[in-house]
């Protein structure tokens, strides 16, 4: 046994030695081969962050520690020159750097206790270029000393600045390798240039500085290996306590949830039963209001329509009686209640169309004061009917730009001001006024609707705003309006973007409805002006005279109405009543039409999108082209402007305009 375990202590040694250059070899490296950083970037930056924060305050004592050094040599300097007269003209340009030194170092104790010292790569950009600066001012005080006092007296002091380098500064190995690398290649370019030392002593400087490099360098690789590999520990001990503190967390975690999860399921069962009884009570209300409102838009439409119906047989009888006069009056009353039809018919769309979203509004600069001056002149004569005074109060002659839709907007103003007429207070004959003004604020402008009428009480600041409610009007009179008006201004001001709506009202005294609408872009004035401008012109329909249209409509009694309107127009026409029917006209007519005016909705599952497609394949040059729909969410987003849609029932007026707009416009184009 006992040689056996001779024989095994013989090759164990024989390993050893064979092994023993490379064990030397991998020792070297690693005591003068810097740490490998983390290969995970997140925990080299948290180690960096960590190590600059722990040594922080070690590192600001041993800068001013190494300053005080660098200035107790200045004292040294001081008492050489007193002594040695070979050395005392060399001293005020020695003694230069060494303030120039002192000064540096000042300057690196005042941004590491100002900057963000704690962060390493602050502290290392501080540090380095301060002991860079360093040995720069102690190689000029070398270069610059005379023979041997450069040598024995000042090159010995770069001992001092690698200890100092490699010992106190807590410095990463990397970083003053590098420093002290360059600081040695600087050293020995510098005497080659100057031969400054001599050479023998050079030699044996540079001797026992790399000595002290090499020495520095692998203590300061272990000192950085050894902070890495404590960290590392740290960072463990830490991840197992956290990995305890969540295993025993997620345990009671469980039990808790064990005991919530039988509460909650409860607690979820009873809030889905609460909530399916608020939905169905919600749908139930809003079935309800729906019903409401279509109770009362029938309602509403039916009186119009009826007297519509008995004046125009009235008025056939007339006609047949040869009562020329009779007849006239009579059409003249049809034709009022057919306004009023058109104007209920077109309210309950528009209402619709609001509360349902599907209304996009068009911003554009609009001149407030000018369509304010518009609403109150085609209200006075309504006004003087009720024996109502409407004034305008008008502070400056100079345009109110505003933000808003050039179409909604004219409406909210004429509806409030119609309904501060409507609403005058009897008892206050003479002496009913209607005062409509502007409010010029820095981002916004605020126009006011007041009157002196019979105030609406505070209980019912919130029901005037529903569709068809009207105060103090319980007989639904129609001469008192629609009970529309209100809801609409309600609807669109919410729409609009940056808009108010406001009230104040005093039951007996009168109400006050306020707007506000922001400012318009000062740049957009003068387009905006030229369009206003422009629309204010009346139309005419002898402006009409001579222009070709071809109408597509499949209704029989629409387009013979409009067949109608165009002859007394003197409008040129052709009409058919589909998409295919157009595609054979457009093969044979011998004039390019100057407007086409179609239905959205038409035979053969063709849309208005179908009459455009036709349009662009059969004619050369672009045809305006004008939708009359009777359908409120008919779409030609993408394909048509929203000015070239209208709403059945349509207004002669309107239609009149907008033809005249489009022609002009094609023709300008063209």
């Amino acid at each position: 046994m006992s040689i056996f375990r001779f024989q095994s202590a013989t090759e164990s040694a024989f390993l050893k030695r064979s092994h023993a250059p490379s064990a030397v070899r991998a020792w070297l490296v690693d005591m003068l081969c810097w740490p490998a950083r983390f290969a995970d970037p997140q925990v080299e930056r948290e180690f960096t962050e960590e190590y600059g924060r722990r040594f922080a305050d070690f590192r600001r004592a041993a800068l001013v520690l190494g300053t005080l050094i660098w200035v107790c040599f200045g004292f040294w300097e001081i008492s050489l020159a007193q002594t040695s007269t070979a050395f005392r003209p060399y001293f005020p340009e020695v003694f230069a750097f060494r303030c120039a030194g002192a000064i540096g170092a000042t300057v690196g104790i005042v941004l590491a206790f100002r900057l963000e010292f704690h962060r390493d790569k602050v502290a290392h950009w501080i540090l380095l270029s301060g002991l860079a600066f360093m040995c720069f001012c102690l190689l000029m005080q070398t270069v610059l000393a005379p023979r041997p006092f450069n040598f024995t007296h000042f090159f010995v002091g770069f001992y001092l600045i690698l200890f100092y380098l490699f010992g106190f500064l807590r410095l990463r190995a990397k970083a003053t390798l590098m420093l002290s690398a360059c600081v040695i290649a600087v050293i020995v370019m510098a005497q080659l240039l100057t031969q400054a030392v001599e050479p023998d002593n050079f030699a044996a400087g540079m001797f026992y500085l790399l000595n002290v490099a090499v020495l520095g360098h692998s203590v300061n690789v272990n000192a950085e290996r050894h902070v890495r590999d404590r960290y590392v520990a740290v960072q463990a001990l830490a991840q197992s306590n956290d990995a305890l503190q969540s295993a025993n967390a997620e345990l009671a975690q469980k039990h808790h949830d064990l005991e919530r999860a039988r509460r909650d399921q409860q607690t979820k069962s009873e809030a889905l039963i609460a909530l399916r009884e608020q939905q169905r009570e919600a749908a139930e209300q809003a079935s309800r209001a729906k019903s409401r409102f279509l109770a009362a838009a029938a309602h509403d439409l039916r009186q119009p329509m009826h007297a519509l119906n008995l004046f125009l047989a009235a008025a056939d009888e007339a006609l047949e009686a040869r009562d020329i006069e009779a007849s006239g009056k009579l059409i003249g009353e049809a034709r009022k209640a057919s306004v009023l039809t058109a104007r209920l018919f077109n309210a309950v769309l528009d209402l619709s169309k609001l509360e349902s979203g599907h209304v996009d509004p068009t911003y554009t600069s609009v001149d407030l004061s000018r369509v304010t001056e518009d609403a109150v002149e085609q209200l006075a004569s309504f006004a003087a009917s009720r024996g109502v005074v409407l004034r305008y109060a008008r502070a400056l002659q100079k345009p109110a730009w505003v933000r808003t839709d050039a179409d909604w907007i004219p409406r909210v103003l004429s509806n409030l001001i119609a309904n501060g007429i409507k609403y005058s207070d009897p008892s206050k004959a003479g002496r009913s006024t209607v005062l409509v003004g502007l409010v010029r604020m820095p981002n916004y402008v605020r126009i006011d609707v007041l009157d002196n009428g019979i105030g609406i009480a505070s209980e019912h600041w919130d029901a005037i705003f529903q569709p068809f409610v009207q105060l103090g009007n319980p007989e639904r009179d129609r001469e008192k309006g629609l009970g529309l008006g209100l809801s609409i201004v309600n609807a669109v001001v919410s729409l609009l973007e940056g808009h108010r709506l406001e009230l104040k009202s005093i039951e007996g005294h009168g109400s006050r409805f306020s707007v506000r609408i922001p400012v318009a872009d000062q740049f957009a004035h003068e387009d905006a002006a030229i369009s206003s401008a422009d629309a204010a012109l009346s139309p005419s329909p002898s402006s009409l005279r001579g222009l070709y249209v071809l109408l597509v409509e499949d209704d029989s009694l629409v387009r013979a109405s409009m067949e109608a309107l165009f002859a007394r127009w003197g409008v040129l026409s052709d009409s058919v009543r589909s998409a295919a029917e157009l595609g054979e006209l457009l093969q044979t007519i011998e004039r390019v039409p100057d407007l086409v005016i179609s239905d959205y909705r038409l035979p053969e599952n063709a849309t208005a999108h179908d009459v455009i497609r036709l349009l662009g394949e059969h004619v050369a040059r672009p045809v305006p082209c004008l939708v009359v729909t009777g359908e409120a969410m008919a779409s030609t987003q993408g394909v048509l402007p929203e000015r070239c849609v209208l709403s059945k029932p349509l207004a002669p007026d309107l239609l009149i305009a907008r033809m005249l707009e489009l022609t002009e416009a094609s023709g300008r184009a063209t």
